[in-house]
């Protein structure tokens, strides 16, 4: 299996196990989900970001990117420091939720100290970190299981 594959079907598990929160068996683990952050508008992820940067984990001395509205509504993207999230239309607002915005800050990171784009081993372990201290050490869990797998 490719890494994007194992990136985004551990990130749909998280996704879904976010959604139904509260307390879930994973892996012989019981884990109490944590609350994911939603955003009502673009200024509400502009201003997690800024929030996010301004911790030690958060990769402050990344150039801050750039965040705007993408046509149609089935991908978030991430290209040239400029993190796209969909406009909405369809699955109204699916995109505009921490972990979709971590992922694509986590590609922004991932190019400004690596180098690299995709989903290898260095875009990983920048998901994982920023996973584990901005969403809960439980998200982490999560997607670095499916990652193992």
């Amino acid at each position: 299996m490719s890494d994007t594959r194992r990136v985004y079907d551990s990130e749909d598990t998280l996704l879904f196990m976010l959604d139904n929160g509260g307390t879930v068996q994973f892996m012989g683990s019981s884990l109490t989900m944590p609350v994911e952050r939603r955003f009502g508008d673009l200024e509400g992820v502009r201003r997690y970001l800024a929030a996010v940067r301004e911790r030690p984990w958060g990769f402050p001395d990344v150039p801050a990117p750039e965040v705007r509205l993408r046509r149609g509504h089935t991908k978030a993207h991430w290209e040239d420091g400029v993190i796209a999230l969909p406009d909405g239309i369809g699955r109204k607002g699916w995109a505009m939720r921490e972990v979709v915005v971590l992922h694509e800050y986590a590609h922004h990171v991932t190019w400004h100290t690596a180098g690299v784009t995709g989903h290898g081993q260095q875009f990983q372990q920048v998901y994982l970190g920023l996973l584990e201290h901005a969403v809960g050490p439980e998200a982490a869990f999560v997607v670095r299981a499916g990652l193992s797998a």
